[in-house]
């Protein structure tokens, strides 16, 4: 108990300060005014090269492939809460998100290849978060990436919680024209980390109720 709840956010497009920058900014704000202590990486300034099927991932876990990508995997794993952050490109997150994304096949190895059990069924869960734009009012557009995302929080047991998803937001700063997008986004920070920390007080409550017997078994 006590520990503090770590959020790390992705922001996922090219364009600084663009809509999903500042909602992904906001529910960082909101989940720092939770008590959460809060990062952002834009994954446009960093240097990840696509994934190249070569399955090195498979014998360690590791990925044999040298760049930034190396230092964002540890920060996955210490997150508590991992919100990413991209706008709808032909109906699938940006490059640069997708360039992470399926580097993460090194933690879907540990996972599902090597069954890790850091990242076993007992193992800690994570909790993520999906922010998204799109510029028309396909009714489908953001079903391509929600199944990608899924997936990639799936990767190092985060389960999806939950989505902001806007239509007909385009140019730079459209999301400020919608007076209640940024207040959401504010809020969803908020309660990403409120409603972690209640379950971790049930947890340590019934831990204290109910503590495990001299095996290891529950009472």
């Amino acid at each position: 108990m006590g520990n503090v709840v770590k959020v790390l956010g992705l922001f996922g497009s090219p364009r600084r300060g663009g809509n999903t920058d500042l909602l992904l900014e906001e529910a960082l704000k909101g989940a720092a005014a939770e008590g959460a202590t809060v990062e952002g990486i834009h994954l446009s300034d960093c240097r990840i090269t696509p994934c190249r099927e070569c399955l090195g991932c498979f014998k360690g876990g590791v990925c044999v492939i040298a760049d930034e990508m190396q230092g964002i995997y540890p920060r996955l794993l210490e997150a508590d809460i991992v919100i990413l952050a991209s706008p709808i490109f032909f109906y699938g997150v940006t490059g640069w998100a997708k360039a992470m994304v399926d580097r993460v096949q090194a933690l879907w190895a540990r996972k599902y290849v090597l069954h890790d059990p850091a990242l076993g069924k007992e193992s800690i869960k994570r909790r993520g978060f999906f922010i998204s734009v799109g510029g028309t009012k396909g009714q489908r557009m953001f079903e391509g990436a929600v199944l990608t995302v899924r997936y990639f929080f799936d990767a190092f047991n985060a389960e999806y919680t939950g989505e902001l998803l806007f239509r007909e937001v385009d140019a730079c700063g459209d999301i400020r024209e919608n007076s209640e997008a940024l207040p959401q986004a504010f809020a969803a920070g908020r309660k990403l980390v409120s409603d972690l920390r209640n379950i971790q007080v049930d947890a340590f409550v019934k831990s204290e109720i109910y503590p495990p017997l001299a095996g290891g078994t529950p009472l």
